[in-house]
C-alpha cells in the first residue's frame, strides 16, 4: 500500500453505521520511528560499544512499546451507530475515549490552520468552536480527491444521522442591545479592543526612540543590525497605530459591510447580498489554544475567489455564538 493510501481518510458505510479511519498517517509515523531509532542504535554501537551493551536492555523495551503504540494508533477509529444514536472514538481500535450521543452533537464544522491546512471535525453542541474530535485526516485544498468523497459520501450521512436525532430547536433570542457594536442612524461600528494596539504601539516607539539615542542597544552592531533595530520598531509602531483607527462598519441602509484603516491596506467594502458563510479558525500557540477567529466570507458574482473580513479573535462559544448572532440581526 502506498504511503498516500495510508495517509488519506478511510471509511466503511454500512446499513446503519459509519466508522471512519482518520489516524493513517500513525502508520508512516510509526516507521520513520523505527527508521530514526535503528540508525540510533548503530550510532551508538559504533561510537560507543559499551554504553551500547548497557544501555540496550533498558532501552529496547521501551523503544518497542513505543513505537507498537504510534502503530496501533493508526487504527484509531470514529464510529457512528445509528442503531444506539452514539458516536464513538475508539483509541488503538477498541479503547473508547469519546462518547456523545447524537443529540449532543452540533455537527461537521472545519477546522482550519494558520498555514492553509484543514480537516473535518465533529463538534458537540456545549463546545461547537472547541477542539472536537477529527475525523477526518489534514487537506492542502478543497479539491483532493479523497476530500471531495468524503464530502459527498460521509458528511451528509452524518448529518442525515444528527437531523433524525436532534432535539427541538431553542427560541432564539431577540436581540435589542448589542454588545459588539455601537448603533448611528443605522450604522453599526464594531466596538475595538485598542488597548491592545496602544499597548504594542508605545512599546514598539518607545523602543525605536531609544535606538536612536547614544544609549541604544545597537549602536556597536554591525550597520545592517543597526539599521534593522532603527527601522523596525517604527514599522512595527506604524502597523499598531493603523491598527488602533481601523474600522468596520455595518450600513444597514445600504446593506454594506466596510472595512477600512488609514493606510488603506486589507480594505474591502462588500454588500450584504454577497455574504457566504461564517468561517472559524482555531489558533493555537505552541500547542495551547489562544482563540478561535470569526471570518465572514464573501463571494462576487463572477470572481473566482471568496474574500474575507476577520471580525474578532475570541475565546469560548459563548462569546463566539454572540458575535455571530449579533451579526445576522444586523444584517437581516
Amino acid at each position: 500500500m502506498s504511503i498516500k493510501k495510508l495517509i488519506k481518510t478511510r471509511w466503511s458505510i454500512e446499513s446503519d453505521r459509519i466508522t471512519i479511519y482518520p489516524y493513517g498517517w500513525y502508520f508512516v509515523l510509526s516507521v520513520i520511528l523505527a527508521l530514526i531509532f535503528i540508525g540510533f542504535f548503530i550510532a551508538i554501537a559504533v561510537l560507543e560499544p559499551h554504553s551500547f551493551g548497557t544501555a540496550t536492555p533498558f532501552l529496547i523495551p521501551l523503544l518497542l512499546f513505543s513505537l507498537v503504540l504510534f502503530f496501533a494508533s493508526g487504527y484509531t477509529h470514529v464510529v457512528f451507530d445509528n442503531n444506539n444514536f452514539k458516536m464513538t472514538k475508539r483509541w488503538l481500535g477498541f479503547v473508547p475515549v469519546v462518547t456523545k450521543s447524537f443529540d449532543q452533537l452540533h455537527g461537521v464544522n472545519v477546522m482550519r490552520q494558520a498555514t492553509g491546512g484543514f480537516n473535518f471535525r465533529i463538534y458537540p453542541r456545549d463546545d461547537k468552536f472547541g477542539k472536537g474530535v477529527a475525523i477526518s485526516s489534514y487537506y492542502s485544498k478543497e479539491t483532493h480527491p479523497n476530500c471531495v468523497a468524503f464530502t459527498n459520501e460521509v458528511i451528509p450521512l452524518i448529518h442525515r444521522y444528527l437531523d433524525m436525532n436532534s432535539p427541538l430547536p431553542e427560541q432564539k433570542e431577540i436581540i435589542t442591545a448589542y454588545q459588539y457594536f455601537t448603533e448611528s442612524n443605522g450604522i453599526y461600528t464594531y466596538k475595538q479592543r485598542n488597548i491592545t494596539f496602544v499597548i504594542f504601539f508605545i512599546a514598539c516607539l518607545a523602543l525605536g526612540i531609544h535606538e536612536c539615542t547614544p544609549y541604544a542597544f545597537s549602536l556597536y552592531k554591525g550597520d545592517a543590525v543597526r539599521i534593522a533595530m532603527i527601522a523596525g520598531p517604527f514599522l512595527f509602531a506604524a502597523i499598531f497605530l493603523n491598527g488602533m483607527f481601523m474600522k468596520i462598519i455595518f450600513d444597514t441602509k445600504n446593506r454594506m459591510v466596510e472595512k477600512s484603516s488609514p493606510a488603506r491596506f486589507g480594505n474591502l467594502k462588500m454588500p450584504f447580498e454577497y455574504f457566504q458563510n461564517f468561517h472559524m479558525i482555531r489558533k493555537t500557540t505552541n500547542g495551547a489554544y489562544s482563540g478561535t477567529e470569526v471570518h465572514m466570507i464573501f463571494h462576487e458574482p463572477g470572481a473566482k475567489n471568496t474574500k474575507s473580513i476577520m471580525i474578532r479573535q475570541v475565546q469560548n462559544t459563548k462569546k463566539i455564538d454572540r458575535l455571530v448572532e449579533e451579526i445576522k440581526s444586523i444584517m437581516r
